[in-house]
């Protein structure tokens, strides 16, 4: 592949698209924080999205607006963003904190002396928001009085910050508030991060619009024949269901086909090769959402891309 593929690659991935959802959110955690700046009152936020809808590209692109500052004699760190590591255990996320924090040792001391160290930390780089990114991982953990645990030592923790807290992740995050409920009254405001919504009219469409907005960030245009926009835009919302980082992989392989053949246009032949290579290796023919022969349904069936917890239970819908 030539610079020039890999300059369009790299910019298709840092592209942003402020998508109503996507801007609902960091308008609210813009607000949360302004009126914490302004006066000293911390508001917490949960913002739920399904993988590859946006979540942690929501935080670090927040991140990127509050940009670490090292002075002479300290850091200022406006904006703490945590990544919650997998089946976490209340030392393992404390130590996840100190981390990003730039403790040297953050494996020593004691859950509760770790802790503490985290907050008199947090409070010298002048912290103002923290983000807990893949909060799935504080309800996966063990059983409910694990849960409950880790759910009470976030609790304990977001009090001594006093800062205000977003946290992201998977819905099944919800069923960890669930179980505490001092937790739960901190995040009374919960926020839904998906691309789609309404109608299935107004999800293709949105599909559609999220895609070709993607889509300008690469060198070729996209040829939607021999379908109409609003055909394809049906296609493209079955194969993606408008997540942001299933449409990027779309697009990256796309553009690779195209690129491969010498075309100058994304065409739904590369589509359809894009998303057996990069969704789903078993998407052909009828499963194959850009395939004259396709079913016209969800593909949440099992072993299927979006599978859901009733495998098979989603209707069929044919196109008349």
């Amino acid at each position: 592949m030539t610079l020039t593929f890999h300059d369009a690659v790299q910019q298709l991935q840092q592209a942003c698209l402020m998508f109503p959802a996507f801007e609902a959110a960091h308008q609210r955690m813009e607000a949360n924080l302004l009126l914490y700046r302004r006066t000293g009152v911390a508001q917490n936020l949960l913002v739920l999205g399904e993988s590859g809808t946006g979540k942690t590209t929501l935080a670090r692109w927040f991140c990127r607006r509050y940009p670490k500052q090292q002075l002479l004699e300290r850091d200022v760190l406006p904006v703490l963003y945590v990544s919650v590591p997998a089946a976490a255990t209340i030392a393992g996320t404390v130590e996840a904190i100190l981390l990003q924090l730039g403790d040297l040792e953050p494996e020593r001391g004691t859950i509760s002396s770790k802790t503490a160290r985290a907050v008199r930390i947090a409070k010298a780089c002048a912290v103002e928001m923290l983000l807990f990114d893949e909060a799935q991982h504080l309800h996966d953990r063990g059983r409910t009085h694990s849960q409950y645990f880790v759910g009470d030592w976030l609790k304990a923790f977001i009090d001594a910050l006093a800062l205000p807290v977003v946290l992201l992740g998977l819905p099944r995050t919800k069923a960890l508030l669930q179980v505490n409920e001092q937790l739960r009254r901190r995040f009374a405001h919960q926020m839904s991060l998906a691309v789609t919504s309404g109608s299935p009219e107004a999800r293709c469409a949105d599909s559609q619009a999220l895609f070709v907005s993607l889509a300008g960030a690469l060198p070729l245009p996209l040829d939607p024949r021999p379908h109409g926009w609003a055909d394809l835009g049906e296609r493209l919302h079955w194969a993606t269901q408008g997540r942001v980082a299933y449409v990027k992989q779309l697009l990256v392989h796309a553009y690779a086909s195209a690129t491969e053949r010498g075309g100058d246009c994304l065409c739904v032949d590369d589509l359809a090769r894009a998303f057996t290579e990069s969704i789903w290796q078993a998407g052909v023919g009828a499963l194959n959402p850009f395939d004259a022969r396709f079913e016209w349904r969800p593909l949440d069936r099992a072993g299927e891309p979006f599978q859901t917890g009733n495998p098979g239970a989603s209707s069929s819908r044919r196109r008349a």
